[in-house]
C-alpha cells in the first residue's frame, strides 16, 4: 500500500465527504457519445493500450505504487508526450470540436479507513479554448469495497467547462454500452441537476475491471495556466507556498438588485499575503447565483499567513462588476481539516438592497514541503 499517498489524498477526502448525500438517481444514462467523441475516445482507449505495453507504461505502475500526490500529478503531465498519443492530439487540435477541455486522469485506489478513489489528472483547453489555457486536477470519490493502494487505470474526459472551470461537486453515472470503445463510459453531471452534463468520460481499467455504477465526486483543482497569447483569460496560475487551502463553497445569502434581475453573476478573485497578481475564479465566466444558492467551487489556494478574497457581480448596468464581498482569511483562524465561514468584512448593503454572502474555506496542509 502506497501510505504517503494515502496521506496526502486524507485531507481532500474531508472535503469530499461533506457533499456525499448517497442521492437517488438512476444508475444508468440513456446518454449516446456523438461520431465525434467517439472517434476520440477510440482513438484514446487505443492508444493507452499501446502506452501501457510500452517500457513507459510497463513503469507506470511501480511508479505509481511507490510515489507521493505531487511526483504523480507531475508523471500525468508527461503521459500525452507518448508517441503513441500523436493521432489523438491531432484529433483534438481540429478546429469546431464541440467540447471545452479534454482531460487525462489516472485513476489510483487507495484505502485510509475508508476506500478513496481518486482521479489524478491534467486538462488542455479544445474547441474554442484550444490553447488558451491548462489544469492539474484531483477528482475524489469515497467508495466502499476498495482494498488496496494501486494503479486502477485511465480516465479520459470530455468537458463542457474550460480546463480551469472544472472544480466542485458532481455526481457520474454509468451509460449503457455498445460504443465501440474499450472502456466504461460514464455521463458526468454537474451538481445535483441531472440536466446540466458537465462531460463524457470514459476510463479503462488495470487488470480486471469492477467498475461502479453511480459516483459521487469533487474535484479540486490544483493549479491552471493560461496560455500564451490570450487575450481574455485572467491570471490563474499561484507558484507554491507554505500552507494550503480550499474556497470550497461560496453561499448567497441575499443578492444585489442590478436592475437586470434577481440573479447575480458571481466571479471572485484572490491575493495571497497581500503581494504579487490577483488570481481570478472561473478564469473567464462567471456563476449565476440567487438567495439560497450554494456554489461549489473548490478553489485551491497557496498562502504563507492570509489571503484576500473577493467577490463581484459582473452583470451590472454598463458591464461594469459591483464589489459584493470581501473577506479577509488568515491562517490563525483557520484548523487542519475544519470547515470555517467567513462573512463579509464590508457591508455592501444599500437601503433595501440587502446584500449577503458568506464563503466556507477549509484549511488543507501546512508547512508543506517544496522539495
Amino acid at each position: 500500500m502506497n501510505k504517503q499517498l494515502a496521506i496526502d489524498l486524507s485531507p481532500y477526502v474531508e472535503v469530499t465527504q461533506s457533499f456525499k448525500s448517497s442521492p437517488d438517481k438512476s444508475t444508468k444514462s440513456e446518454y449516446v457519445l456523438t461520431a465525434q467523441q467517439n472517434e476520440i475516445f477510440a482513438e484514446a482507449t487505443s492508444a493507452w493500450q499501446k502506452y501501457m505495453a510500452s517500457p513507459e507504461g510497463k513503469l507506470l505502475e511501480e511508479y505509481v505504487s511507490q510515489s507521493d500526490l505531487l511526483k504523480i500529478k507531475e508523471e500525468v503531465s508527461k503521459i500525452l508526450n507518448s508517441d503513441v498519443f500523436q493521432l489523438l492530439k491531432a484529433l483534438l487540435d481540429k478546429t469546431g470540436l464541440d467540447a471545452g477541455s479534454f482531460s487525462i486522469g489516472l485513476n489510483i485506489e487507495v484505502e485510509l479507513i475508508i476506500g478513496i478513489a481518486a482521479t489524478i489528472g491534467v486538462a488542455i483547453g479544445v474547441g474554442d479554448n484550444k490553447g488558451l489555457a491548462s489544469s492539474e486536477f484531483l477528482t475524489v470519490a469515497v467508495d466502499e469495497g476498495i482494498d488496496e493502494g494501486a494503479l486502477a487505470g485511465v480516465q479520459f474526459g470530455l468537458w463542457t467547462n474550460a480546463p480551469s472551470d472544472l472544480g466542485g461537486y458532481a455526481w457520474a453515472t454509468e451509460a449503457e454500452g455498445g460504443f465501440g470503445v474499450d472502456g466504461t463510459v460514464k455521463v458526468v453531471y454537474n451538481g445535483d441537476d441531472k440536466e446540466d452534463i458537465l462531460g463524457v468520460t470514459v476510463e479503462v481499467a488495470v487488470g480486471e475491471e469492477d467498475g461502479i455504477d453511480e459516483q459521487e465526486t469533487y474535484t479540486f483543482i490544483l493549479g491552471s495556466q493560461s496560455g500564451s497569447g490570450d487575450g481574455f483569460l485572467k491570471p490563474a496560475y499561484q507558484p507554491r507556498k507554505n500552507n494550503f487551502l480550499i474556497i470550497q463553497s461560496v453561499t448567497c445569502i441575499n443578492t444585489q438588485s442590478d436592475g437586470i434581475g434577481n440573479a447575480n453573476e458571481v466571479y471572485f478573485n484572490f491575493k495571497a499575503d497581500n503581494e504579487g497578481k490577483n488570481y481570478y475564479y472561473p478564469t473567464y465566466d462567471y456563476m449565476s447565483m440567487q438567495g439560497g444558492d450554494v456554489w461549489n467551487c473548490g478553489r485551491s489556494v497557496w498562502f504563507d499567513s492570509s489571503v484576500q478574497v473577493n467577490l463581484f457581480d459582473s452583470d451590472s448596468i454598463g458591464n461594469d462588476s459591483d464589489p459584493i464581498g470581501n473577506f479577509t482569511i488568515n491562517l490563525s483562524q483557520l484548523s487542519l481539516n475544519t470547515l470555517t465561514t467567513f462573512g463579509s468584512t464590508i457591508n455592501y448593503s444599500k437601503g433595501l438592497d440587502d446584500v449577503e454572502y458568506t464563503i466556507q474555506v477549509v484549511l488543507v496542509a501546512t508547512n508543506v514541503s517544496h522539495q
